[in-house]
């Protein structure tokens, strides 16, 4: 049976078919209607805002699994775009949601977020993209990537060693000295996203500590999936897409971001002047009303017989 309401944010666990665990949080009154949330690289399901107001008024609720080897996920050598696909509907299954469900993912995991659409389209109602990156391992998008994202993916597995030990090195950094870590990080940033971090560091930080437990196993794993062929086809999304993304993004540049809506049928684009690739955390109120607004809008299809919804 689903577990019954509590404070939000709540920690869960379920177990896989394979016997693995998979580590999530719950934001928000389950009885609400569930979104899942894919986290960014490097970090986990720690990563959103606590706000229960906003929530119920929009009868929402997320979850916000973490990647194998993030959290208390167990660690999943093999893991693949479509394998974390199929670990969110077991979760889903677990929790008896039977979907569809809206879906958010940002930076990487707006990549995780189609592959959950791509394979699992009865089970995505809504996707909305937030600042994402493109899966580096497929060919078409290859010619997309910039000079710095191509030298990124050679050396991801070009060295499988040296990023090995870096994500090892700085899941021991980030275990031992938090804030120093983050202050780090902030230091490297560009001015957009400095900014954010800044304001939300404590927030963040505390999302990169889970995020790169396991000696970094995650970490580097999710890379190497990231770098690999993606394993589903972006054009396979069915459900209505939104992409959100900062004209000053300074990790994933928003050049080629009208491309990737182009292969989604066109989804509508929102470039957002003076933001960075940390603009959900200043936009997280927008984004959620939007998306309520999608799930409103097939709710009220599926009233009319226009699309079948299972019930939750």
């Amino acid at each position: 049976m689903p577990p019954p309401a509590s404070a939000s944010p709540t920690p869960l666990t379920v177990r896989l078919p394979d016997g693995r665990t998979l580590g999530l949080t719950r934001y928000g009154d389950p009885a609400h209607r569930p979104v899942v949330f894919h986290h960014g690289f490097g970090s986990s399901g720690l990563e959103l805002p606590d706000d229960a107001a906003l929530l119920a008024r929009l009868r929402l609720h997320i979850l916000a699994p973490d990647r194998p080897g993030v959290g208390q996920s167990s660690v999943f050598r093999a893991l693949t775009f479509p394998s974390f696909a199929d670990d969110v509907v077991a979760m889903l299954d677990a929790l008896e949601i039977p979907g569809p469900v809206g879906v958010l993912g940002w930076s990487v995991g707006g990549v995780h977020a189609l592959a959950l659409a791509a394979r699992h389209p009865a089970r995505v109602a809504a996707v909305q993209l937030l600042s994402t990156c493109l899966p580096l391992g497929e060919r078409a998008v290859y010619r997309h990537l910039s000079w710095v994202w191509k030298l990124l993916r050679w050396g991801q597995l070009g060295f499988p060693w040296l990023n090995r030990t870096t994500f090892l090195w700085l899941s021991r950094q980030w275990a031992r000295h938090p804030d120093r870590t983050i202050g780090w990080f902030i230091r490297l940033m560009r001015s957009a996203e400095a900014r954010v971090t800044a304001r939300f560091s404590a927030l963040l930080r505390d999302a990169a500590v889970p995020g790169f437990a396991h000696a970094g196993r995650g970490v580097y794993d999710d890379a190497q999936a990231w770098c690999r062929p993606p394993g589903f086809r972006i054009e396979d999304v069915r459900a209505p897409v939104r992409l959100w993304h900062g004209q000053a993004d300074g990790v994933w540049a928003p050049g080629n971001i009208p491309y990737l809506a182009r292969r989604l049928g066109g989804a509508p684009v929102h470039l957002l002047p003076a933001q960075g690739h940390m603009l959900y955390l200043e936009n997280w109120a927008v984004i959620l009303e939007e998306l309520a607004g999608l799930l409103d809008g097939k709710e009220r299809r599926a009233a009319r017989g226009e699309v079948s919804l299972p019930e939750q």
